[in-house]
C-alpha cells in the first residue's frame, strides 16, 4: 500500500470539500436544465453551453479560494492555478452535455484530485437525480454517504453493460463491440459518467468507453477500485488518466478482457 500524501483526516476533509463543490456546480446547472439554451460547437464539434462554463467557473473559484497552491485543469478553460504543484484538480463541469441539452437527466459533474498525476479522490455527482458517489484512495467508496460496492454478478449473460455511444464503439472497436453485445445479457446507452456511478453502486456490471479525455476519466479509478471493482484501459493496462476505460466488478472485468484478447 502506497503512502498517501495526506493523512486520513486531511483526505476526508478534501473529499467532503470535493463533494460539496460538485453539488454546488450541479445546482447551478439545474437552473438551465430543460430550459431554452444556446448550444455552441467547440473545435472538436462537441457541444458547449453557458451552463458548462458557469459550472466550471464556480468549481475553479471554490478550489482556488480554498487551495490556491494547487493546480486546476478543466474541460472548458484548460490549465490554471499553481503550475508545478504536485496536486492537480481535474474538472468536467458537465459530463454528458449532449444529454443535458436534450433534457435527459443522466449528465454528471466530475471532480478529481490528482497527486503527482495519480488519482487521489474522485466525485461523480448527478444533479438531476440527486445522486453522488465519491471515493478516496484507501478510504472506501460511498453513495449518498453510505458505503457502496460493485455487484457480485459473474455471468456475462446476466450482466448489464453500459456504454455512452454504441456508434462510437462500432466505429472505433467494431469486432470488440460485436463480441461485447453478443456476450452481455443487457446493454444500455446514454451512460457517460453515470454508467460508472451505476457500476460503483452495483446496479450495472460494466461500463466501457473506447475514447476518453483527462477530465472524463480522472475521477473514475478511485471510485471503481474503492468500491471493489477493477479499472483499466481497454487493453487491460493500469492507465488512470488514459484515453479509454473499462470499469467492472472483478469477474466481469476478467471476462471483458478475455473478449478483448480474442478480438486482437
Amino acid at each position: 500500500m502506497k503512502t498517501l500524501p495526506l493523512d486520513t483526516n486531511e483526505l476526508q476533509t478534501v473529499r467532503s470539500f470535493a463533494e460539496q463543490i460538485a453539488q454546488e456546480a450541479g445546482d447551478l446547472t439545474l437552473r438551465y436544465f430543460r430550459q431554452p439554451i444556446d448550444v455552441e460547437r467547440k473545435a472538436d464539434n462537441s457541444p458547449v453551453t453557458v451552463a458548462d462554463r458557469e459550472s466550471e467557473s464556480l468549481l475553479r473559484a471554490r478550489i482556488l479560494e480554498r487551495y490556491p497552491e494547487h493546480a486546476v485543469i478543466g474541460e472548458e478553460f484548460g490549465e490554471g492555478g499553481s503550475h508545478g504543484s504536485p496536486f492537480t484538480w481535474v474538472l468536467d463541469p458537465i459530463d454528458g452535455t449532449k444529454s443535458f441539452v436534450k433534457g435527459i437527466p443522466l449528465y454528471c459533474v466530475l471532480v478529481a484530485l490528482l497527486h503527482e498525476q495519480q488519482p487521489l479522490l474522485g466525485v461523480i455527482h448527478n444533479p438531476a437525480l440527486g445522486e453522488t458517489v465519491s471515493a478516496a484512495r484507501n478510504a472506501g467508496c460511498s453513495f449518498q454517504g453510505t458505503p457502496t460496492t460493485v455487484s457480485s454478478e459473474a455471468d456475462l449473460s446476466n450482466a448489464w453493460l453500459m456504454l455512452t455511444d454504441p456508434a462510437e464503439m462500432a466505429r472505433l472497436q467494431p469486432e470488440f463491440g460485436r463480441r461485447l453485445y453478443d456476450a452481455f445479457g443487457h446493454a444500455r446507452t446514454w451512460a457517460d459518467a453515470y454508467g460508472y456511478l451505476l457500476v460503483a453502486t452495483g446496479r450495472a456490471e460494466a461500463m466501457i468507453d473506447p475514447i476518453m479525455n483527462l477530465w472524463d476519466i480522472a475521477a473514475l479509478k478511485p471510485i471503481i477500485e474503492e468500491a471493489g471493482g477493477r479499472f483499466s484501459d481497454i487493453d487491460g493496462k493500469d492507465n488512470p488518466t488514459g484515453s479509454s476505460a473499462i470499469a467492472a466488478n472483478p469477474a466481469i472485468h476478467d471476462a471483458v478482457l478475455a473478449l478483448r484478447r480474442d478480438d486482437r
